[in-house]
């Protein structure tokens, strides 16, 4: 029993420095989080100039029937490619599905409730770093 106390005690007693550790790792967390935002913002800028791009590209390959030109100056390809993606399989889209399988709403709303009732739901409990702002 005493070193059960005991080690509750040294626990204990590392709680500040544990607690010192983890706020550092989390203020450096939130710095690298702020630089990954700019880095996704440049990102996602160079894909809309990139899909603008595409979107005069395209149609002139699909009108001349250009299935893939060689870019010499880049030793690389550009390919026309085609294909086919199902759509998301959302709540929304299965009412919708269920519906139109069943016949009658009352039908396709229960199995929703089913499947949601079913559903396996995640406890998940963490420890959350909130800095106090200075006015």
């Amino acid at each position: 029993m005493s070193d059960d106390n005991q080690l509750d005690s040294n626990d204990f007693r590392n709680l500040p420095n544990l607690l010192t550790e983890w706020k550092k790792l989390q203020e450096d967390k939130q710095k690298l989080l702020d630089e990954k935002k700019q880095i996704n913002d440049r990102i996602r800028e160079h894909d809309k100039r990139a899909e603008a791009m595409q979107k005069m590209i395209l149609p002139i390959m699909k009108n001349h029937s250009i299935g893939a030109l060689d870019l010499k100056s880049s030793n690389a390809r550009a390919l026309f490619k085609k294909r086919v993606i199902k759509s998301p399989l959302g709540i929304k889209e299965m009412k919708v599905y269920f519906k139109e399988h069943f016949k009658t709403a009352e039908e396709a709303d229960k199995l929703l409730a089913f499947l949601d009732k079913k559903r396996d739901t995640i406890i998940r409990e963490s420890l959350v770093y909130e800095k106090n702002e200075m006015p």
